[in-house]
C-alpha cells in the first residue's frame, strides 16, 4: 500500500475553518501570488511588465488617503477590513489622535516613498491589498467573536521593522495569528509585483544581452519592476538564479547585504552619534523608543538589560544573550564601492569606517528594517518616565551624594557655588587644574565657586561644570533651578546638551563638545567668562 507522507508546514496552502485565517507555508508563497495575480492582473503572468498597482487597487474598490502613521517611519501603511479607528501622527502636536475610517480604506504614510523610494511605496500598496484580499474573512469573524468589544479591532499596521521577522510557530494565541498573517503581506507582497517565471524570464534577458555585472543587472530589474534594489536581490535567489550570478566579478560586493551580515555589530561614541545627526529617521527612532547609549548599543533603559559597572553603564547578562529585544541593530559590511552603490545605502543609515588594514573598507549601516523586537513609546511623557526610572534604578549617580546634593539644592540658605563645591570635594577634585581638565572652565573659577563667588555664572559655563561632574539630566535640570539662569529644554544649546545627556549618559566633557561642533553648536569651556 502506498504511503502518502504528510505535507510538511513549508508545503501547506489553507484555510483555518474556525478562524478564517489564511495558512500559508514558504513554499507555497508563489503559488498564492499566482492567484492574486491571476484575479487581479493575469497579463502579468504572461509577459514581464511593471504591475499596474494604482488600476489594480481601483478595480478592487479600494480607495488610498495619505497620512502620518507614526512619528520614526515605522509604520508604512495600513488597510481598513472593517469600519475602524485608526490612530494618526499629528507631527505639530507630537501626539497620535484616533480618526475613523470605512472598511476598504488604505492608508499610506506619503513620507515614505520620501525616507525609502517609490519602490517601497508601490510594495506597501500591494502590501495592503493582499490584506484586503486574504483576510476579511478573519476580521469578520473575529468581529462576531467579539461583539462585546465591536468597533475597537484595530487594523494590521505595515511596519518597516517587521519586514524580516518571523512569528513563533505553534504559538496558538490571537497575537500570534496576527502576526502570520502580516509575515505573509511581507512575503507576498513583492511576489505579487515580481512574478517568479516572469522575473526569471526578464532577469535571464538581461543576463544574456550585454550585462556583466550583479550591480547592473539588479539596477535595470529594478527600474523595470519598479521595486527596491534590496527586493530584486532576494527574488534572485528565490528564481534560483544565484549559481548563474555568482561567477560575476562584483557578486560578492553587491549581494554583500543579503549573504554575509554581521549583526549587532558594538560601536563607538564618536560614531553613535554620527549615525543619529546625519539621519533623522533614525533619530526619531531612537528617540521614540527612549534608548540610550551604553556599552556599544543604543539600548532600552531598564534595569533589566544595563547596569552600572565601574562606574559606567554596561549591558547585563541577560540583554546580551538577548540582544534583539532590547539594543538597536547596527551591522557592518565588508563593502567595495560600486556604481549603484549609493541607492543600495539608501536604504539605511550608513557610516563609512576604516577597516583593520587600509584596503579593508567597512561600512556600518542601520535601518528600521533591521530592528524586529524593539517597541515604541507613544508619547514623550512614556519616554521620560522610562528616562527616571533607569536613572533611579540604576543610580548612575552616587545616591549618598545625590542625597546630599538635594539637600543642599532645597535649602534655601545654601548658595548654588556651594552646592557645586560639594560636589566638587565629593569628586576629589583636590586642585585648579583637575577642576579645568573635568570641564574646560577656567582654572580661576574653581577658587571663586570655593569662595561662593561664582553664583551668577552664565548658562554655557554652568552646563559645563554639570557635564564634567558627571551629572545625568534630572540633576542638571535641579542645579538650574538653583541658579539665576534659566534652562532652555527646546532651544538650542541646551537642547541638545540634553539629549546628549539622555542618549550617552556619563559622557566627559570632550565627548560633550565634539557632539556639539557636529550640530555646528559652540563648545563648552574653555573661555573665560564671566
Amino acid at each position: 500500500m502506498l504511503r502518502i507522507k504528510k505535507p510538511t508546514p513549508s508545503y501547506i496552502y489553507d484555510v483555518n475553518k474556525s478562524t478564517g485565517a489564511l495558512i500559508l507555508g514558504k513554499n507555497r508563497l508563489d503559488d498564492y501570488a499566482r492567484k492574486f495575480l491571476r484575479e487581479f492582473c493575469p497579463e502579468a503572468l504572461e509577459t514581464p511588465m511593471r504591475l499596474p498597482v494604482e488600476e489594480m487597487m481601483k478595480n478592487a474598490g479600494l480607495k488610498v488617503e495619505m497620512v502620518s502613521l507614526s512619528k520614526d517611519l515605522d509604520v508604512f501603511g495600513c488597510c481598513l477590513l472593517l469600519d475602524g479607528d485608526v490612530d494618526v501622527y499629528d507631527a505639530e502636536k507630537d501626539e497620535y489622535v484616533s480618526k475613523p475610517y470605512e472598511a476598504g480604506t488604505i492608508l499610506v504614510d506619503p513620507d515614505s516613498a520620501w525616507a525609502y523610494g517609490e519602490g517601497s511605496r508601490r510594495n506597501t500598496l500591494v502590501h495592503e491589498m493582499l490584506h484586503w484580499e486574504k483576510d476579511r474573512t478573519y476580521f469578520k469573524i473575529l468581529e462576531e467573536n467579539n461583539k462585546a468589544v465591536q468597533g475597537k479591532l484595530s487594523p494590521i499596521m505595515c511596519r518597516q521593522s517587521r519586514t524580516d521577522y518571523e512569528p513563533v510557530k505553534g504559538k496558538q494565541t490571537k497575537q500570534n495569528e496576527l502576526q502570520w498573517l502580516e509575515w505573509q503581506a511581507h512575503k507576498l507582497a513583492p511576489r505579487v509585483l515580481m512574478p517568479r517565471e516572469m522575473f526569471r524570464k526578464k532577469a535571464l534577458e538581461f543576463l544574456n544581452s550585454n550585462i556583466q555585472s550583479c550591480d547592473e543587472l539588479v539596477h535595470q530589474l529594478s527600474e523595470f519592476f519598479e521595486v527596491s534594489r534590496f527586493s530584486v536581490k532576494l527574488r534572485l535567489g528565490e528564481g534560483g538564479l544565484t549559481d548563474r550570478i555568482a561567477i560575476l566579478s562584483d557578486y560578492e560586493d553587491v549581494f554583500e547585504e543579503v549573504n554575509r551580515q554581521n549583526d549587532f555589530v558594538p560601536i563607538n561614541v564618536d560614531e553613535a552619534f554620527q549615525l543619529l545627526t546625519q539621519d533623522s529617521v533614525l533619530q526619531k527612532w531612537v528617540e521614540s523608543r527612549g534608548l540610550i547609549f551604553a556599552d556599544g548599543y543604543f539600548v532600552i533603559p531598564d534595569r533589566k538589560y544595563i547596569a552600572m559597572k565601574n562606574g559606567h553603564l554596561s549591558l547585563t547578562t541577560y540583554a546580551r544573550k538577548n540582544l534583539p529585544k532590547c539594543v538597536l541593530n547596527i551591522q557592518e559590511h565588508r563593502m567595495t564601492k560600486y556604481k549603484y552603490q549609493k541607492d543600495d545605502l539608501g536604504q539605511y543609515v550608513f557610516l563609512y569606517r576604516r577597516g583593520v588594514e587600509e584596503y579593508d573598507s567597512r561600512i556600518l549601516v542601520s535601518s528600521p528594517r533591521l530592528q524586529s523586537m524593539i517597541q515604541s513609546q507613544k508619547n514623550e511623557k512614556d519616554i521620560e518616565e522610562a528616562y527616571n526610572i533607569a536613572n533611579n534604578e540604576l543610580n548612575m549617580y552616587d545616591e549618598a551624594i545625590e542625597m546630599g546634593l538635594i539637600h543642599r539644592l532645597n535649602d534655601e540658605t545654601t548658595s548654588l557655588c556651594q552646592c557645586l563645591w560639594y560636589l566638587i570635594e565629593q569628586s576629589k577634585w583636590d586642585k585648579p587644574l583637575d577642576f579645568h581638565e573635568k570641564t574646560l572652565v577656567h582654572e580661576n573659577y574653581y577658587g571663586k565657586i570655593k569662595n561662593n563667588k561664582m553664583n551668577n555664572m552664565k548658562s554655557d559655563t554652568l552646563m559645563a561644570i554639570c557635564v564634567g561632574l558627571g551629572l545625568p539630566r534630572y540633576l542638571t535640570e535641579e542645579v538650574f533651578k538653583k541658579s539665576e539662569r534659566k534652562l532652555h529644554r527646546y532651544q538650542e544649546p541646551e537642547k541638545t546638551c540634553l539629549k546628549i545627556m539622555d542618549r550617552f549618559p556619563g559622557a566627559d566633557i570632550a565627548t560633550f563638545n565634539k557632539f556639539l561642533t557636529m550640530r555646528n553648536l559652540p563648545p563648552l569651556g574653555s573661555v573665560d567668562r564671566g
